[in-house]
Order: structure tokens, then sequence, then C-alpha cells
């Protein structure tokens, strides 16, 4: 019994160990990580095109990452903490473990199976009613957080935030530039319906509201959080992708005409437009990020016909995007009211892009999960 035993205990311990062992040996043979052109289609098709231009593309995020994670992680590369390069260190030897995609999918599956499709095992992705996947990571924001109303600004922070917006704004007037700003809500905000029971709000006041119900309060600002207007579109039309984290264009729509009653005064609805579907479909980073990119069906990709918006909305000006990955769904969205719209990521920004692009309106747009980063002063660090 006892050699059984150890011969079982020396099977187990190979297999524990053969993984990352063949993981540091794949690691040192190159590997083609580039995206398809299926995938550089989708996204092409979807907004995520920088640079207001078909040539110059951002490549799609690896298998199990969304964008957001990505530039979160590059940025985490540049600080100065030994925990924060440790922890880069080992999420990247994880990330890479051979066979993980297939260990992920076996792991969700077999919990999907077990509750009946309740329930995935999941450290990032939450699969909630109606087959509707939510993004409840802790390191790439909070939106858990958000959506339970636990993590509130205090006072100091919250005016931290709108000095640094209106300094913004102001800096950008002497330049001749128009300045608005958007935090886009988290999906959990939007679609709170298909929350799992589980997950209770403590608050119904997230603190992408709170951000937006100080500041319209406290400035003069154009600064929009577009929860009632996404919510309203939401009764007409399927807004945001079940599998990912972004907004479709119709959602995008919905943001960018809050945007233009709180600038312009105009506004049109959701009806007023059409939308072409694109046959290729999407499957989003949540189930990418789940490993279960097979098992579920792929969204419908909407995209707006530029024909059919209202031309009193037009205004002969180059817009100039500053956002996260959200942005890019916005700016594609924007085309069909600027004469050109350049969409640029917020770490990517730099000064001489004001002279590269010529902008006469600039627009800020933070993810809720991020909009702690409205304090940094991108747009204006020289």
């Amino acid at each position: 019994m006892k050699s059984r035993n150890k011969w079982i205990t020396i099977v187990f311990l190979v297999f524990i160990l053969a993984v990352p062992a063949a993981t540091v040996i794949r690691g040192f043979f190159p590997k083609d990580d580039s995206p398809s052109q299926e995938q550089l289609g989708i996204l092409e098709g979807n907004g995520t095109v920088q640079n207001g231009n078909a040539e110059s593309q951002e490549p799609p995020p690896a298998e199990g990452e969304s964008s957001d994670t990505v530039s979160t992680q590059a940025s985490a590369e540049n600080k100065d903490s030994g925990f924060t390069k440790l922890q880069v260190a080992i999420n990247g030897f994880t990330n890479g473990l051979l066979g993980r995609s297939k260990l992920i999918a076996f792991n969700t599956k077999l919990t999907s199976l077990l509750t009946g499709g309740t329930y995935i095992e999941s450290t990032q992705v939450l699969l909630g009613k109606n087959d509707m996947f939510f993004y409840k990571t802790e390191l790439d924001g909070h939106p858990l957080w958000d959506y339970m109303g636990i993590n509130h600004f205090a006072d100091p922070e919250l005016a931290s935030i709108a000095a640094n917006i209106v300094a913004t704004r102001d800096h950008l007037k002497e330049k001749g530039i128009e300045f608005y700003a958007m935090c886009v809500p988290n999906k959990e905000i939007i679609y709170q319906e298909n929350m799992p029971d589980t997950i209770a709000q403590v608050n119904e006041i997230s603190r992408g509201e709170q951000l937006e119900t100080y500041i319209r309060e406290n400035t003069d600002l154009v600064f929009v959080y577009p929860k009632e207007e996404l919510r309203e579109a939401k009764e007409k039309a399927q807004i945001w992708y079940n599998t990912d984290t972004h907004c479709n264009q119709k959602g995008s729509f919905a943001c960018m005409q809050a945007l233009f009653r709180e600038a312009y005064g105009t506004w049109a609805d959701l009806d007023s437009v059409q939308f072409d579907i694109d046959p290729t479909g999407i499957s989003g980073d949540l189930v990418y990020i789940a490993g279960l990119d097979k098992e579920y069906p792929k969204d419908i990709v909407y995209v707006l016909d530029t024909n059919s918006t209202d031309k009193a909305q037009y205004h002969d000006q180059v817009l100039l995007f500053v956002g996260d990955s959200f942005g890019g769904f916005l700016s594609a969205v924007s085309k069909g009211y600027y004469k050109k719209v350049y969409w640029e990521h917020p770490d990517a920004f730099n000064y001489e892009m004001y002279e590269k692009y010529q902008p006469d309106v600039v627009i800020l747009e933070w993810a809720e999960r991020y909009c702690e980063r409205f304090r940094e002063p991108t747009l204006i660090r020289k």
C-alpha cells in the first residue's frame, strides 16, 4: 500500500511540474501571436482602429486578456514598486502556461455544467442572467465595487479630479480647442437586471455617478455620465455585447447623443438612424478570458450607417478622441458627425499630437472602472 501511494504521489508531482516546465522551455522558441485577418476585420468594424485611419490598427488583445488589461499591465511595468514588478512577472508567466486556455475552458465548462449554466469558476469573469457575461476582475479596475457602490471617492479626491479637468478645459480653451469629458458607465450599471442575485448593491449610486454629480454641482464643465440615456436606449435595442465588456455601436450612439445634448443642445433618438449588420459577428473579450468562446453564440455587430444621421448635427470640425478602448467604439460612431475623427489611447497620447491632428474639439473619455484617472494631467502634460 505504501509503495502504491508513493507512486501516486510521484505521478501527481510530475504532472504538476510538467506544465510550468514545458512553459519555460517553450519560452525559448519564437511564437507568432499576430492577429488573424478575421480578428482585424472585427476590430476595425467595431471602431478599434487608432489614428483615424484603417492603415494604423491596434492589434487585438491576446487570447484571455482585454485591450484595457494590456494597457494596465504596460503602465504597471513602469512603476517602481517591487511588488508590482513581481506581480507583473507572475502574471506574465501564468498567462503563458502551456495549455492554460484549455484548462480554463475545462474548469469553466465543468462548473457551468454542475450548476446548470448559472455559474462559472473564473477569477475575472462573472456569468449573469440571460447568458450575459460581466467583468469582475480586481486587476483592471474594480467594476464589481463600482456596481456595489462601496468605493466612493472622498471629497478631497472629487475636488482634485474636478480641478484637473477644469485646468485641462482652460488650457485647451487658450489653444482655441473645445473640450468635453465623458465617463462611460460599466456594463453592470446598465444591465443590473442581469447581475446575479448573489451580488448585492450596497449603494445604488456608483462612483461614476458620484463624480458626475460633484462636477455638475461645482463646475461649469461639460462632463457626461450617460447612465439614463443608455438605460433608455436599452429598452429599444441590445446596446451591449453579451460576451464583451464594451457597448456596441448602438450603445456608443446613445453615449454620443448624451454628449451632444450637453455640448450642443441637440439630440437624436436611436430610432432615427439605421444600422447595418456585420455578418462576421464577434465573440467578446469576456468569453475568451473564460475560455468559452466556442461555447456561446457570437454577438451581433451593428455598424452605424453614417448616411442616416441627422445632418443638422454635423460639425465641420476635426475631433480628437482621447480615451480607453471604449473610445474606439465611440470614435467610430462619431465619424458620422465630424469632418475628421481621430482616436488615441491616453497612455499613448503626447502633446505633439495637437500639432499632428490640429483638432477643433477634444473629448477625454474613461470607462467608469478607470474614472480615478481623470485626475491625471493627460492632455496638458508637455
